[in-house]
Parts: C-alpha cells; sequence; structure tokens
C-alpha cells in the first residue's frame, strides 16, 4: 500500500464512521421530534360509553370532559375508580366493567341506553299507562295546575310559570338531556330553546352540579325542568337500598344546593332498575321514547335524523349534555321540531297535559 494511502486511511475511515452515524441519527432525530410534538386533542375511550371517555388536549393533559382539568371537578375516589365526571366504574358480579356498553345490558333488557335494553324506553308489564295519573277532578296529581286556556300556572317545584301557554290540542315533545351539568353544551342548547320558545328537562348528575352552579341556575331561572340522576351515575340495581337511598337523596340535594330546585322526577342511570330499585324510589321515573344513541355514534348527523325520522307526539327523546355533536344536533332538531308544529316542553309539562305523573311509576312516553 502506498504512503499516500496509508496516510488518507484514518481520513476515509473517519468519513464513513460519519456517515454511517448520520444516516441513524436522521431517523431517530425525525422521531424524537414527532414524540416532542404536543398531542393533538382528542377523545379517549369512547367505546366505554357516557361518562367513561376523557378528553387529551393539545398539551396531553387528560380530563374527562374538554376545558375541564383533572382535579376540578368535585370526585372523591371510592375504590372504585373514577371513570369520568362524576361517574363511578363499578364490577358487576362477573368482574365486568359496567362502563363498558357491552358489560352494561346491550342485548340484556337491562341497559336502555345502549339502545338494546327495556325496548329503547318502550313501556313495560311494569309501566302503567301514563294517563293512570290523573286525580279524581281530572286534574294532574304531580302539584301543576292549569285553566281553561292552558296557561300553566305552576310546576311540581313550585316554580311559577306564568305567562307560558301550552295548547293541549297540539302535539308535544320533551326533550331530555342526561349526564350533566355542562356548561359549553347545556348553554348552546338553551340559547337555542330561547330562541324558539321551547323549554328542556336536564337529568343532572348532583356531584357535577357546584361546579356548574351558573348553569344551574340559568335552567331554573328559564324554566327548564331539572331532574335526579343520581349523585355519582351508580346504577342503582348493582346497589343495597342504603346506597340507593344515597345516590337518590344527595343527588336531590346537591341540585338544590345549586339552584333552589327540588327534582320532581328521577332518571335511573343506564335505564337499570330491579324491585329494590323501584321499592326505593318515590318520584317518577322517566324513561323514554326514542334513544339517540347519541353517546355512542358521537355524530350530529346521526342524532339529527334519528329524532326527525321517528318523532311522534308524547315522545320523550334521550339525548346527552356531556357531547359537543349533541349540542349541535340540538341546534338543527329545535327548530325543525318547531317547524312541524312540535311545542317543545319539559317532562312534568308533557305529563300534565297527558295524565299526571304518580310517585315511583315508570314512564317512558306520553301519548294522546
Amino acid at each position: 500500500m502506498s504512503k499516500v494511502r496509508k496516510r488518507n486511511m484514518p481520513r476515509m475511515i473517519w468519513a464513513a464512521a460519519a456517515a454511517m452515524t448520520l444516516m441513524w441519527s436522521v431517523p431517530a432525530l425525525a422521531q424524537e421530534e414527532q414524540a416532542q410534538e404536543p398531542p393533538r386533542s382528542q377523545w379517549i375511550d369512547m367505546e366505554k360509553g357516557p361518562g367513561a371517555a376523557r378528553w387529551v388536549d393539545e398539551n396531553g393533559v387528560v380530563s374527562e370532559i374538554p376545558g375541564v382539568k383533572p382535579g376540578q371537578m368535585d370526585q372523591k375516589d371510592d375504590g372504585l375508580g373514577l371513570v369520568g365526571p362524576g361517574y363511578v366504574n363499578q364490577a358487576s358480579e362477573s368482574g365486568t366493567d359496567e362502563a363498558d356498553p357491552a358489560a352494561a345490558g346491550e342485548g340484556s333488557g337491562q341497559n336502555g341506553e345502549t339502545g338494546a335494553g327495556e325496548n329503547q324506553g318502550q313501556a313495560s308489564e311494569e309501566q302503567p299507562a301514563a294517563e293512570s295519573g290523573a286525580g279524581d277532578n281530572g286534574q294532574p296529581t304531580d302539584g301543576t295546575s292549569q285553566d281553561g286556556a292552558g296557561h300553566v300556572t305552576q310546576e311540581s317545584n313550585g316554580q311559577p310559570r306564568v305567562g307560558r301557554v301550552i295548547d293541549p290540542n297540539r302535539p308535544m315533545v320533551a326533550l331530555t338531556f342526561d349526564d350533566g351539568p355542562y356548561a359549553p353544551v347545556g348553554n348552546q342548547i338553551m340559547d337555542c330553546l330561547a330562541a324558539y320558545g321551547g323549554k328542556a328537562t336536564f337529568y343532572v348528575v348532583g356531584s357535577r352540579c357546584a361546579s356548574y352552579q351558573a348553569e344551574m341556575q340559568r335552567m331554573a331561572a328559564e324554566g327548564h325542568e331539572i331532574g335526579n340522576h343520581t349523585y355519582e351515575h351508580k346504577y342503582l340495581n348493582k346497589l343495597p337500598p342504603d346506597q340507593i337511598l344515597y345516590q337518590v337523596n344527595r343527588g336531590s340535594e346537591a341540585i338544590q344546593a345549586a339552584c333552589g330546585v327540588v327534582p320532581a322526577t328521577m332518571r335511573l342511570p343506564g335505564g337499570n332498575k330491579n324491585s329494590t330499585v323501584l321499592a326505593n324510589i318515590h318520584v317518577p321515573i322517566i324513561m323514554w321514547s326514542i334513544d339517540t344513541l347519541d353517546w355512542k355514534t358521537r355524530n350530529t348527523q346521526n342524532t339529527v335524523d334519528k329524532v326527525l325520522g321517528t318523532v311522534r307526539d308524547g315522545d320523550v327523546v334521550l339525548m346527552h349534555e356531556l357531547y359537543r355533536q349533541t349540542g349541535d344536533a340540538a341546534v338543527q332538531i329545535i327548530p325543525a321540531l318547531v317547524e312541524r308544529g312540535f311545542q317543545l316542553v319539559t317532562v312534568s309539562e308533557l305529563a300534565q297535559y297527558r295524565g299526571g305523573l304518580l310517585g315511583g311509576q315508570i314512564y317512558s312516553a306520553f301519548r294522546p
């Protein structure tokens, strides 16, 4: 080997090593840059159903709902594990997660919110006809009163509704929203209802009420009905009597503390019930006749089509306040129903003109 080549050998080895280092470092740098890129805002755990989905913001912070950081909600882990704002993951007898719709009753006849149980909220054998709630004098027995012109003068929570006129001869529908309060969606819904003269019923989770007190007070002030959806969204059919009473009573107390309203009706989480549940709940239990499955599809158009494609006079529509897509659907559904001639009323208003309500009884629709 020539002296020139010997002199250049270290330089050639160095150049080759540098080239190899560059080849390996470029992908590594790209991966590092990609890893450092902040995650995009997105939902995770969506398949687990309402209350279980969590939100990852652009900073990688995981929370249960957009704009609410972990720890902001009034939540306590009771050893069963939190799966969402105000929700507790309850293991069933088989050890499955009740937040999973597959374990929560699809096809089991238990969970009406999955669309498979309770015949999607239709009245079962234990449900009396809605008309049975009327008193002997023909007046409803839920504490409301009316005059011959259809003026609602008082609701069951004692709040005056002077000036609100409902025509008993025109079709009515009750839009209901579960799992709130959540102001970004709830205010969007109430803004649209105010524009079209409608009212809705919000079945709220008690543990969330203190964090959204202003929204709760707006609900009450604007004449929307506020119903009890338990304190922690626990499936009551999995609880003993004392825990059922705790969930119901503390949920009611939280609502009253937030906005001064004592809820007159109850919606069971998941629609789940058994004889123990029914023996310990003494207010009317409201199911639904249209299940939009909005919590599952998270699709605005699907929710709109489900309501507008099937709605009838006397329907109770189930939606959820937690989801932006539901708020977007509501602002399409509300004007479309009004244009079709429907009056948008609360559950108690609908029941008032269709036979009234009885404590402890189950209702899913109020047909003329």
